[in-house]
């Protein structure tokens, strides 16, 4: 299922289970203290009290925190004032999340702490945020995603920048692509959109993060 009408905050009480061994952390792809070109000022400033408020929601039930840089660390300071020390962070030197050459990588760090779904939140959606989350394939590279590895994601528009509403239908939806989608696909560009990964079957994008 791709866009669901309902509350990210619900639902990240339904998958954190540490006593069942399913657990849930936090992780935030490539963010800075400043917009993004294409952000308009509204968004972004909505953006950020959106991180803040799942952030805090997600400290107090205890979820772990994990912090990805791109290319350089960086400290946002509306993400660092509310989780102050991450869990686990890394600086991602390379196309894909999981094809960190930081030490240790974020996929042992998730096998380690039985880190079974994730709620993403962070910068530029349709560049270093995908390709976190199901890698690439195009031009002969192949790079793994979180995604592939069974991972559920529970992310919102409000948390990922930039937000165009218009590019959504804010209605529960399931689509073949859920199933097909193969990330081995040689069809796959660079370029291609968002709603590629919004349709993965382990991909969970709430119309609203609370109640």
């Amino acid at each position: 299922m791709s866009i669901i009408n309902g509350s990210l905050f619900g639902d990240i009480v339904k998958f954190h289970k540490p006593e069942h061994y399913a657990s849930t952390a936090v992780i935030v792809i490539d963010e800075s203290d400043n917009k993004w070109p294409d952000e308009t000022m509204e968004n972004w400033l909505a953006r950020k009290q959106s991180q803040q408020e799942t952030l805090r929601f997600c400290k107090e039930l205890g979820c772990r925190t994990i912090v990805v840089h791109e290319y350089r660390e960086r400290h946002p300071k509306h993400i660092y004032d509310i989780i102050e020390k991450p869990d686990f962070s890394c600086i991602k030197k390379k196309v894909g999340v999981l094809n960190s050459e930081t030490k240790p990588t974020l996929m042992h760090f998730l096998e380690e702490e039985k880190i079974t779904s994730l709620v993403l939140m962070g910068g530029h959606y349709s560049m270093c945020v995908r390709e976190s989350l199901i890698g690439r394939c195009s031009y002969g590279v192949r790079n793994s995603g979180i995604l592939n590895y069974h991972i559920t994601v529970l992310s919102s528009p409000s948390l990922l920048a930039h937000y165009k509403p218009e590019m959504y239908q804010l209605e529960p939806k399931f689509s073949a692509s859920a199933t097909t989608f193969n990330n081995q696909d040689n069809e796959y560009l660079c370029d291609t959109k968002w709603p590629l990964f919004a349709l993965h079957p382990m991909m969970r994008f709430y119309t609203k993060i609370e109640e």
